[in-house]
């Protein structure tokens, strides 16, 4: 990851502790479950399951656009979130599917 305002959650811990106590912002395609976190940093975990995708280069793809369009994020969020891929994104192209992760990713926020 180059930018250091943004990190890549992997322990089953960290996911654990958004699944527990989240809300939920989604569309078509994305599904954020997000919480806040006190490290001016945005910690993400992507979840793309293998019922949706079965072949790992899908899987694959997935995971490295949705890494592109969270570097490419502007307006950085202080949140812990998962990013469940749905299983329609492969119908669409990039750039729609960039679209539509901008639009469910402005939607998260916490008072």
């Amino acid at each position: 990851m180059k930018n250091k305002d943004i990190a890549v959650l992997k322990k089953s811990a960290d996911f654990a502790k958004i699944v527990e106590k989240h809300s939920v912002f989604n569309n078509v395609i994305f599904k954020i479950k997000a919480t806040p976190n006190n490290l001016n940093k945005l910690r993400f975990g992507l979840a793309v399951n293998k019922k949706n995708f079965p072949t790992a280069v899908a899987r694959n793809l997935i995971k490295r656009q949705m890494r592109q369009f969270i570097q490419q994020i502007s307006n950085i969020k202080h949140v812990d979130m998962i990013v469940v891929v749905k299983s329609n994104y492969l119908n669409n192209k990039y750039e729609t599917n960039k679209k539509f992760f901008n639009e469910v990713y402005n939607l998260v926020h916490f008072k």
